[in-house]
């Protein structure tokens, strides 16, 4: 089977974001999601459920003690959802709004920045397609960051504990994947045996 073709860089419309304030926001948002926060930059990240299994991916970003999470608008809305569930007697305030930011991302250079205009933007779920990021199907039918060929950008196993992250580390360091989410030549996300 020939495989879609991937294109690594890529420049993104987003016309909402979810900010999350509070003096508990930063150290919340980090004990939460699978990658580190990066202070005044992007960084690719997962929130896995209990069970390690991926519930979303987004980029995060982290500006004067806010947290900001970009996605496609109706991602953001369940990310919220599954972020208030374990946000308990801490000082954090979640709110979607409109903002009409161009994002530059580039897996291949992990390079993410916001543009200044708009040029060549595709959508979010045009960048999952082309990125092999998982759709909503496809996470919603049970998906682990190892089944993933980003589990290295998205996960940093040595930032500490975050949700999911014995599970995720076990299957890491102690197991291969059976399957794998790849883009087939027609453009559609499927899982392949390994």
């Amino acid at each position: 089977m020939a495989k879609y073709n991937l294109i690594m860089s890529i420049n993104i419309k987003t016309d909402k974001v979810l900010k999350i304030t509070g003096k508990d926001a930063v150290s919340f948002i980090d004990s939460i999601v699978s990658n580190n926060i990066k202070v005044n930059g992007f960084k690719p990240s997962y929130l896995l459920g209990p069970d390690g299994k991926i519930k979303s991916w987004f980029f995060l970003y982290e500006k004067s003690g806010d947290v900001f999470i970009y996605q496609d608008k109706d991602e953001l809305d369940l990310i919220m959802e599954n972020l208030k569930i374990y946000a308990i007697r801490i000082d954090c305030h979640f709110e979607i709004f409109d903002s009409q930011i161009f994002l530059h991302a580039d897996l291949e250079n992990f390079k993410y920045e916001i543009l200044d205009s708009s040029k060549d933007l595709i959508d979010w779920k045009s960048y999952e397609m082309n990125h092999e990021l998982p759709s909503r199907k496809i996470i919603d039918s049970g998906l682990l960051p190892n089944e993933t060929k980003w589990l290295e950008i998205f996960v940093d196993f040595e930032k500490g504990c975050f949700l999911g992250q014995e599970q995720a580390s076990r299957i890491k360091y102690r197991g291969k994947p059976r399957r794998m989410l790849v883009t087939n030549d027609l453009g559609i996300q499927e899982m392949i045996k390994i």
